[in-house]
């Protein structure tokens, strides 16, 4: 199949064909509308596209074109100032062609990166909601219901009680289901690799808390100090309180939440490793984003990343000597 006909069956995008003179050998534009403000006149073939090109881009353009006669790729991507629109968003693609020895051409690929498709936009707003804003309170109801294992129940007149929460837990699982299949659906190309964690600190007697969800806080210290009665939990609902905190206390773990007003938990990792202290932090958020688990590794204090809602079993391994 000829180069031009394979460009002319992808109609979605503009592409142009320059030999090594820059003439314009081939050119299929898309929507002239767009890519207008990156050219200075429509094209025409035999025309060099030095005559083409606006001219403030002009210099940059001719550059990468010859660089990519000795073999080089480039992707770039260029935001396009309007006057009364938006901007217009291009990816430029330049790749070298070399199928005929004899007659080098670089084609340029023209992406109307704007054009993204309502269907994937409306999958990103719906991976950030289920990951973040839906799964917050499903947490919170799993963590209430898990409640019902604690020896403790056993000595009272609970079984209304447990009942209850059972159909909770029962109604909340399965909404926590379906969020995490739809999440695997979106994500099923950018699984996460396990998480490498590394044995907390033995004995880990003065524990941080901190997330902006006091419920949340409330349930972990209730966990923790319920059967641990010699550990040391300290709450923060605010990242800027907790590095007060940390600049008098040396905390043996730190539980920290990732999604955070005014600091969120990626700041404050990175606040935290450069004061270089010597603690141990094990992320609990109610993300399943497997990008945030991976960007979790390059942190060198982050030993686990678990999941809410934080059970008795997840805190007793976590604590316990």
């Amino acid at each position: 199949m000829k180069l031009s006909a394979y460009c002319d069956c992808y109609t979605d995008n503009s592409y142009f064909l320059f030999n090594k003179k820059n003439h314009i050998t081939f050119f299929n534009i898309h929507s002239i509308e767009k890519i207008g403000y990156f050219l200075a006149k429509n094209p025409t073939i035999g025309e060099s596209f030095v005559e083409i090109i606006s001219q403030k881009y002009e210099r940059t353009f001719s550059k990468l074109v010859a660089e990519c006669f000795e073999g080089k790729v480039f992707s770039i991507e260029k935001r396009l100032k309007v006057k009364d629109m938006d901007d217009v968003l291009l990816q430029i693609v330049l790749t070298p062609v070399f199928t005929d020895p004899g007659n080098p051409q670089v084609a340029c690929t023209i992406i109307d990166s704007n054009r993204k498709s309502n269907q994937m936009k409306l999958l990103d707003e719906y991976s950030h909601l289920a990951s973040h804003d839906l799964r917050a309170p499903i947490t919170n109801i799993l963590s209430l219901s898990s409640l019902m294992n604690f020896p403790d129940m056993e000595s009272f007149d609970t079984s209304k009680i447990k009942e209850l929460l059972k159909d909770i837990n029962f109604q909340a699982e399965k909404l926590d289901d379906i969020i995490k299949m739809l999440n695997r659906l979106i994500n099923k190309e950018h699984e996460a690799d396990d998480f490498i964690a590394e044995s907390t600190r033995i004995d880990s007697k003065h524990i941080m808390l901190i997330d902006d969800d006091s419920l949340t806080n409330k349930l972990h210290h209730m966990i923790i100090t319920k059967h641990n009665k010699n550990k040391r939990v300290v709450q923060f609902g605010s990242s800027i309180s907790a590095l007060d905190y940390l600049k008098e206390n040396k905390p043996d773990l730190i539980l920290l939440d990732l999604n955070m007003p005014e600091i969120d938990g990626w700041t404050f990792l990175r606040l935290l490793e450069e004061q270089k202290p010597e603690v141990d932090v094990v992320i609990i958020s109610s993300t399943i984003d497997p990008a945030e688990r991976t960007r979790a590794q390059s942190y060198r204090s982050v030993k686990d990343f678990l999941t809410k809602p934080l059970t008795y079993e997840k805190i007793k391994h976590l604590v316990d000597n």
